[in-house]
C-alpha cells in the first residue's frame, strides 16, 4: 500500500467507520423494533426536536453466546471466541464468510472463483480439499465438508468464531476451530422486509424475509430468499468473455411450534441452486502484470445445488434439559475447466461430486439455575451428549488429454481420456461430556472429554481410453478405522469485575481419509492430532466503553494433512509430519462519544514445518506453512448522527490487512495485501438506503495460487482477487 493510500484510509477513519465486532454492543442507528437495552422510550411528544432525542447508553452490553452448547456469557468461556451479530452483518454489509472473516482476527479464508471452494484457516490449522479443519455449524448441525458451508449470510442472528481444538463438543474435523452460525428464529412480531442492490460489474441483488406468527404464542414461521446475479471479473483475452460470473437463488424456511412452555420444535429447510462462470487461473507473473485476464481456449462452469433440512427438539426440565438434532444434505456440484491454463487445447478437466449425509445429535445438561451443588458455594454445570452421522459420496475427476496437447504438454500416446470414479461411505459415532465446577463466584474450573469413532470404505476405479478403447480399466478397494479419545481443559478466574483471565489445554483430531487420485501409493492418507495451549484476558474500562481483549497460544501438531497439486492428478491429500503454531490475538473496541463505535483488530501467527519433505523432494522444515499469514488486521469505525425523530444517517469506513502468506509450503511464492470499504447511508421509518464500496483503492492482489508442473516448483497459476466494487442498496420494511 502506498503512502498516499494509507493516508487516505486514515483521513477516512476519522469521519467512518464500525461497531465492535468482540464485544458486540447495540448500534448506533435506528433498528425497525428497538431491542431492549438499545435506547430509552420515545417521548410522548410525536416531533421533538433532534436536541430532544433521548441519547443512548454509551456502554458495551454483556454478550451471551452458546459456544460451549448453553447460554452463557461471553467473558465465561475459557477460550478466545468473536461474536458478529445481526446489526454488526448489515452495517458492514457482510454476505459471504470471506467478508466476515477479515473482522477476525487470525481467521483467513482463501478460496476460488468456485464458490464451493472455500478454506477457512484459524491460527494456521486449516485444510484445502477434502474434510475442513474448521468446522461450520449452522444451527447445529455440521457442515462435513467445505462444499456446503460457503452460503450466503441472510437471516442470521450471530455469527460465534471459536478458536483453537472445539473437539470435546464438537467432535471431529475442528481441530483449528468452529465457525457457529446461527440463523433467526420466527417469532410473535409480524415483519415482511424487502431489499434491493445494485452495482457495477451489472450486481443485483433481491432479497425477501418474512417472519409470520401462525398462532399466537404457539406457532411461528419465517421465510427468506436472496437471488443475485454480476458479471464476471476476468475477461478472456482469446474469447473477449467475462469469465467468472455468478448467479444463484437460496432460500430458507422455519417453523417454530411451542407446545408448552418447556418444549419447542424447530424446523428448518434451506436450498441453493447456483449457476456460475469457470475457474479463472492464469500464470502467476502474468496476472500480476495484467490482472483479471486468463487467455484459454476453453471456458468451463461451475454448478452447485444443495438441500437441507433440520429438526431442532428443546426440552427445557426442571433440572436437567434435553435436546435433539436431526438433520439430513444433500449437495452436488458439477465443473468443467481448461486444466492447462492456457490457449493450447491441451487439457480438460471435468469433476463432479455429490454427498448425502444424516446425522443426529442428542443431549442431556443441567437446567439453569439447577446446577448440582457440592457445597455452599461450590456448584457443577454439566453436559453429557451422543452424536452419530452416515455420509454417502460420490465423486469423479475426468482429465480429456487433447490432440491440441500431445508433444507440447505430453505425449502423443496420452492423448484420450482418464477418469477417475470413486464411491466413498463413511460412518462415525461419538459419546462425550463436559463439566464446569464453579468453586466460587469467581473462579471456575472445566474438563471435557470426548470419544470419537470412525470407518471409511472406498471404491475407486481408474480408466483410461483411447480411439474408443479401454486399454486401462483398474478397481481398488479401500477400508480403514480412525478412533480417537480428546480431552481438553479449562479455567477462568475474575479478578474484578471487568477482568478476567482464562487459560486451557485442549486435543484435536481429524480422521484421515482416502483421496480420489494421487500420485503412486498416495491414495490413503492418516489422521492428524494436535495439542493447543491458550491464555488470555477479557477485559471492559471507563464504564464499560472501552473492551481490550487479548490471548496467546501454541499449538504442536503431528501428522497434518496438506492439500497438494499433481499435474496429472490434480489436488490431493498427504501427511506432512509434524508443525507448531504460535501467535497472539489483539483486539480493543470503545464508544468515546454518542454516535461513535471504533474497533481494531490484530492477530499473530508463525506456523512452521517440523519436518516435511515437499513433492519436489525439498526439505522444507523450518519453512511456513502455506496459506497462513503472518499477521492479520483491522481498524475501522461508523458514526451516527440524527436528522430528527424518525431519521439518522451514518457513515462508516474499515481498512483491513493481510500480511504475507505463502502459497506452497517450500516458501517460493508470497501474497499479501490491504482492502479499504466505505459506506454511507440514511435511515428514516421503514426504510434505508446506502451507497458503498468495497476495495476502495482498487488494489490488485492474487488470493490463492499453486503449482501446476510436476517438474518446476518455480510455476505457479494463481486467480485475482475481487477488484473495486461499488454501489446502492434499498431495504424496505413492513
Amino acid at each position: 500500500m502506498t503512502d498516499r493510500f494509507a493516508v487516505a484510509a486514515l483521513c477516512a477513519l476519522g469521519m467512518a467507520v464500525s461497531p465492535a465486532q468482540a464485544q458486540e454492543a447495540p448500534q448506533q442507528q435506528p433498528p425497525p423494533p428497538q431491542e431492549a437495552g438499545d435506547a430509552p422510550d420515545t417521548p410522548d411528544d410525536p416531533q421533538p426536536s433532534a436536541e430532544d432525542v433521548p441519547q443512548r447508553v454509551v456502554r458495551f452490553e454483556p454478550i451471551v453466546v452458546t459456544a460451549r452448547k448453553w447460554e452463557e456469557l461471553l467473558r465465561d468461556v475459557p477460550g478466545n471466541v468473536d461474536v458478529l451479530s445481526e446489526s454488526f452483518l448489515e452495517d458492514s454489509g457482510v454476505r459471504t464468510m470471506r467478508d466476515a472473516s477479515f473482522f477476525v482476527p487470525n481467521l483467513f479464508i482463501n478460496e476460488f472463483s468456485s464458490r464451493r471452494l472455500t478454506f477457512p484457516t484459524m491460527r494456521g490449522v486449516g485444510s484445502g480439499i477434502g474434510d475442513p479443519a474448521v468446522t461450520t455449524y449452522i444451527d447445529g448441525v455440521p457442515q462435513l465438508t467445505i462444499n456446503s458451508t460457503n452460503l450466503p449470510l441472510i437471516d442470521v442472528e450471530r455469527i460465534e468464531f471459536l478458536r483453537g481444538p472445539q473437539g470435546t463438543l464438537y467432535g471431529r474435523n475442528s481441530i483449528g476451530g468452529v465457525i457457529n452460525i446461527l440463523t433467526k428464529r420466527p417469532g410473535n412480531e409480524p415483519e415482511f422486509r424487502l431489499g434491493g442492490t445494485w452495482g457495477n460489474y451489472d450486481l443485483q441483488e433481491y432479497e425477501f424475509s418474512a417472519n409470520v406468527p401462525l398462532i399466537e404464542d404457539e406457532l411461528f414461521a419465517s421465510f427468506s430468499g436472496l437471488f443475485s446475479q454480476r458479471d464476471g471479473y476476468t475477461k478472456n483475452i482469446a474469447t473477449g468473455n467475462d469469465v467468472d460470473f455468478r448467479e444463484s437463488f437460496f432460500g430458507r424456511g422455519q417453523i417454530l411450534w411451542t407446545p408448552s412452555e418447556q418444549s419447542e420444535f424447530r424446523l428448518s429447510i434451506f436450498g441453493e441452486t447456483s449457476d456460475d462462470g469457470g475457474f479463472v487461473l492464469s500464470e502467476l507473473n502474468g496476472l500480476r502484470r495484467m490482472p483479471h485476464r486468463i487467455n484459454q481456449d476453453f471456458e468451463g462452469r461451475a454448478d452447485r445445488d444443495l438441500f437441507g433440512a433440520a429438526l431442532t427438539w428443546n426440552y427445557y426440565g426442571e433440572s436437567v434439559d434435553f435436546v435433539s438434532i436431526s438433520a439430513f444434505e444433500d449437495w452436488e456440484i458439477h465443473e468443467t475447466s481448461d486444466f492447462d491454463f492456457s490457449i493450447i487445447d491441451g487439457i480438460r478437466r471435468r469433476t463432479e461430486e455429490s454427498q448425502n449425509y444424516f446425522s443426529q445429535e442428542f443431549r442431556l445438561s443441567s437446567a439453569e439455575g439447577s446446577e448440582l451443588a457440592l457445597g455452599e458455594e461450590m456448584q457443577v454445570r454439566w453436559l453429557a451428549g451422543l452424536s452419530f452421522f452416515v455420509a454417502d459420496s460420490d465423486r469423479l475427476a475426468a482429465n480429456n488429454f487433447r490432440p491440441g496437447g500431445a508433444g507440447i504438454l505430453f505425449p502423443p500416446a496420452q492423448v484420450g481420456l482418464d477418469t477417475q470414479f470413486g464411491n466413498f461411505d463413511d460412518f462415525g459415532v461419538a459419546g462425550f461430556g463436559q463439566a464446569t465446577l464453579q468453586f466460587n463466584p469467581k473462579f471456575d474450573l472445566t474438563a471435557g472429554l470426548r470419544y470419537d469413532y470412525e470407518h471409511k470404505e472406498a471404491t475407486v476405479n481408474h480408466t483410461f481410453q483411447t480411439g474408443g478403447f479401454t486399454v486401462l480399466s483398474t478397481t481398488t478397494s479401500l477400508d480403514r478405522d480412525f478412533d480417537q479419545v480428546v480431552p481438553m481443559f479449562g479455567a477462568t478466574y475474575d479478578f474484578a469485575d471487568n477482568v478476567t483471565a482464562y487459560g486451557s489445554a485442549a486435543m484435536g483430531f481429524k480422521a484421515g481419509g482416502f483421496n480420489l487420485n494421487a500420485p503412486m501409493g498416495r491414495l490413503a492418507f492418516d489422521q492428524e492430532t494436535s495439542w493447543t495451549y491458550e491464555g488470555g484476558l477479557k477485559t471492559t474500562f471507563l464504564d464499560e466503553r472501552l473492551a481490550i481483549n487479548a490471548s496467546a497460544f501454541y499449538i504442536d501438531w503431528d501428522d497434518l494433512q496438506l492439500s497438494l497439486f499433481d499435474a496429472m492428478a490434480g489436488g490431493y491429500i498427504a501427511n506432512a509430519a509434524s508443525a507448531t503454531s504460535k501467535g497472539f490475538e489483539l483486539e480493543l473496541n470503545v464508544k468515546p462519544a454518542e454516535g461513535w463505535d471504533l474497533f481494531a483488530g490484530l492477530g499473530y501467527t508463525d506456523a512452521e514445518f517440523e519436518n516435511f519433505i515437499d513433492p519436489y523432494g525439498t526439505d522444507v522444515s523450518g519453512r511456513k506453512l502455506a496459506f497462513v499469514p503472518d499477521r492479520t488486521w483491522n481498524v475501522g469505525a461508523q458514526y451516527t448522527g440524527t436528522i430528527n425523530s424518525t431519521t439518522q444517517w451514518y457513515a462508516r469506513g474499515e481498512y483491513v490487512g493481510v500480511g504475507t502468506y505463502y502459497y506452497d509450503a517450500g516458501n517460493r511464492a508470497n501474497e499479501s495485501f490491504e482492502l479499504a470499504n466505505f459506506r454511507l447511508g440514511v435511515r428514516s421509518g421503514n426504510v434505508s438506503v446506502e451507497g458503498w464500496i468495497r476495495n476502495a483503492f482498487d488494489q490488485d492482489y492474487v488470493l490463492v495460487a499453486f503449482q501446476p508442473s510436476p517438474v518446476d516448483p518455480s510455476v505457479f497459476v494463481g486467480e485475482s482477487g475481487a477488484p473495486q466494487t461499488f454501489g446502492v442498496t434499498v431495504n424496505i420494511t413492513f
